[in-house]
């Protein structure tokens, strides 16, 4: 059985908060309100952080098992 092994915390870091950058010029907080913010903040989150580790997988190069 293969494991999906995960990038380094680092690529996570960068990429969430550039998603978060992005997400807040989109849809600027005093626009939308606190529970949509909050909504689209764990949204970006999870898409994120599920995007960085499939392309991680698919670049990586696999050990030899």
């Amino acid at each position: 059985m293969t494991r999906m092994r995960r990038a380094p915390w680092w690529v996570y870091v960068v990429a969430i908060g550039g998603l978060n950058i992005a997400r807040q010029i989109l849809f600027p907080p005093a626009q939308v309100g606190t529970a949509v913010t909050v909504g689209l903040f764990f949204a970006v989150l999870a898409i994120g952080f599920a995007v960085v580790t499939v392309v991680h997988a698919l670049i990586a190069p696999r050990a030899r098992e």
